[in-house]
């Protein structure tokens, strides 16, 4: 992509408020831009995480499947969303498939260019990761009260057998989720 970009554009996206001219200029070199119509899917479940997507204009369709069930809508994301970063970060396949709602435009920055520009230290990559590990933190501490309260809920229930199991699977879930996190 050409290196000249709108910087209100940029500052849309929080990770990327506090960036100067210069930082933006080093961030536009490694955009792509991608656009979609309505109901294109821009990856799917189980893709691979070959990069983050920056929602400049439309709006996405954030769905996840299951294997007896139709897919369900997890979100719908607008401008200024960044979305197919876990992926990038953990090196895992994608965990949901995007689909574009209505006409959209993203941008698209490649694994490898995000890696690359952590190991230089641009303040973009450094930026974005840090905003990332926010945004998965709370996901944790969310997931993590849920979980608690779902427990808390079937724990009356116990005496039947199905009800018993879920309460264990949740338990296991909940120590699954912090057994690698650092308090």
């Amino acid at each position: 992509m050409e290196n000249a970009i709108d910087s209100a554009l940029v500052h849309r996206f929080n990770c990327f408020k506090s960036l100067n001219g210069e930082q933006i200029a080093a961030f536009a070199a490694h955009l792509e831009e991608v656009r979609l119509s309505p109901g294109e899917v821009l990856f799917r479940q189980g893709d691979p995480g070959d990069a983050i997507y920056l929602l400049i204009s439309g709006q996405m369709l954030v769905k996840l499947g299951a294997p007896t069930q139709d897919d369900r809508t997890l979100a719908t994301l607008v401008p200024g969303a960044i979305l197919g970063e876990m992926g990038p970060l953990v090196n895992t396949p994608r965990t949901a498939t995007a689909v574009s709602n209505v006409e959209s435009r993203l941008w698209r920055i490649s694994t490898g260019a995000f890696h690359d520009a952590l190991q230089k230290g641009d303040a973009w990559a450094t930026s974005f990761l840090l905003a990332a590990a926010q945004v998965l933190g709370r996901r944790v501490m969310t997931m993590n009260e849920e979980l608690v309260k779902l427990s808390a809920e079937l724990h009356p229930n116990l005496a039947q057998p199905q009800i018993r199991k879920a309460v264990a699977e949740i338990e296991q879930l909940r120590k699954r989720l912090t057994t690698d996190w650092t308090f």
